[in-house]
């Protein structure tokens, strides 16, 4: 589905060190139904996807019933793509990310 309609968002970030990595994430997505893959900013800098999934101030606004950011810092920018979520899962070993 699209990013902005789905209503499952599952996104990455720079934690998760390579766009291979993503693979993992669309497998998930498929797994889940009505989900979408999304990314940080950061993912899409460092060239781990193509900016159609970047959320956040600069890229999509969603606000899906569930959204599950995987690896991602929890910056500003980010957040003000996705903080009307319904349910928010964050998955992430930075004992700084907000």
């Amino acid at each position: 589905p699209d990013l902005g309609a789905a209503s499952i968002v599952v996104s990455g970030g720079r934690g998760l060190k390579s766009g291979e990595n993503f693979a993992l994430l669309e497998k998930l997505a498929d797994k889940l139904g009505d989900c979408a893959v999304g990314a940080s900013r950061a993912a899409v800098d460092a060239g781990m996807v193509s900016n159609d999934h970047q959320v956040g101030q600069t890229g999509k606004v969603v606000a899906p019933d569930l959204y599950i950011a995987v690896g991602i810092s929890g910056a500003i920018q980010h957040l003000s793509g996705m903080k009307d979520s319904k349910t928010i899962v964050a998955i992430n070993t930075d004992a700084e990310a907000p």
